[in-house]
């Protein structure tokens, strides 16, 4: 919750600042001065996000105080309707994680070089691999994995072996009251086994490690159980390790809940398994997460064709 009021307060500051270089008070001006900021923010940034959460920002402290908010005004509506006419991007969405990419990733853990169940590994590459295997079994964000402690993963043993994993303060949990997941052990080959890989790594960060599981390196190259890796730094650890096994494209937050949905999907879960597996609160919203590439659709089309 910190990370969300550290940046609520970053975003309304910009508002703070451009009153008190404007001469205006930030509670008696207008909606003009309110589209002027809006505007502003827009031509620097280009973020459509950005101007939305300042705007539900000035309109929370009026709130607060008790007064009518110039985000109100119709004008500003008209604003955002421009912005988005404006600034329309065609959708350009991140490759989906694979099963041939985790095993990839889980040989390239294993082998001879790092030791007995990878311990010998360096860290970046157990936070880069474990992190991208629990999002894609979990349908995780990267904020949800990012953030885990110690405390939130839990092995239960009954009625067969699996994770029960907790995340806390994501985008979808709006009463903070958590989201847990559960991975179900793989007892076919446990080289693949996110229950194992995760007792492994677990066994890699100590067994009085309490902090974050996706953690920031110390400058002795240790896991910093304090502090969570930066969404930047754990790209580049994917690129590295991705560009290190040669695999190519274009991955990044949503490849592992793109790749696992896609698979699901597949292999014939519906939409209503899909969205409360992935925790959306809209029916719509899990096909916009099932991969739509050329290779993706000939193959649904082959599955088509072997059923006729």
């Amino acid at each position: 919750m910190l990370i969300h009021f550290l940046q609520y307060d970053r975003v309304y500051k910009i508002w703070i600042d451009f009153c008190a270089e404007n001469g205006l008070n930030e509670f008696d001006a207008g909606h003009e001065s309110v589209a002027s900021c809006l505007s502003l923010v827009m031509s620097e940034s280009g973020s459509i996000s950005k101007v939305s959460m300042l705007s539900a920002a000035i309109a929370n402290e009026h709130r607060i105080r008790m007064k009518i908010s110039p985000t109100t005004h119709e004008s500003i509506s008209k604003l955002f309707r421009g912005f988005h006419l404006c600034h329309s991007k065609t959708r350009n969405p991140v490759l989906p994680i694979t099963d041939d990419i985790l095993r990839r990733l889980m040989n390239h853990l294993y082998q001879p070089a790092h030791g007995r169940d990878g311990l010998k590994a360096s860290l970046v590459t157990w936070r880069t691999v474990w992190r991208i295997v629990i999002e894609y079994h979990t349908l995780g964000r990267f904020s949800d994995v990012a953030t885990l402690q110690r405390s939130q993963v839990k092995f239960i043993e009954t009625p067969a072996l699996h994770l029960k994993i907790l995340f806390k303060d994501g985008k979808n949990d709006l009463y903070n009251e958590g989201s847990e997941r559960v991975v179900a052990a793989d007892t076919r080959d446990p080289t693949y086994c996110p229950v194992q890989l995760t007792k492994n790594y677990f066994q890699f960060l100590g067994s009085s490690y309490t902090g974050y599981l996706v953690p920031a390196s110390t400058p002795k190259f240790l896991p910093d159980p304090l502090k969570s890796v930066p969404y930047n730094g754990a790209l580049e650890d994917l690129r590295s390790v991705f560009s290190l096994l040669g695999i190519q494209g274009r991955y990044g937050e949503h490849s592992g809940k793109r790749g696992a949905t896609t698979a699901a999907a597949e292999n014939g879960m519906s939409f209503p398994e899909l969205k409360r597996l992935g925790g959306w609160r809209s029916d719509s919203v899990p096909s916009k997460y099932i991969d739509q590439s050329v290779e993706t659709r000939l193959k649904l089309s082959n599955m088509l064709k072997k059923k006729l």
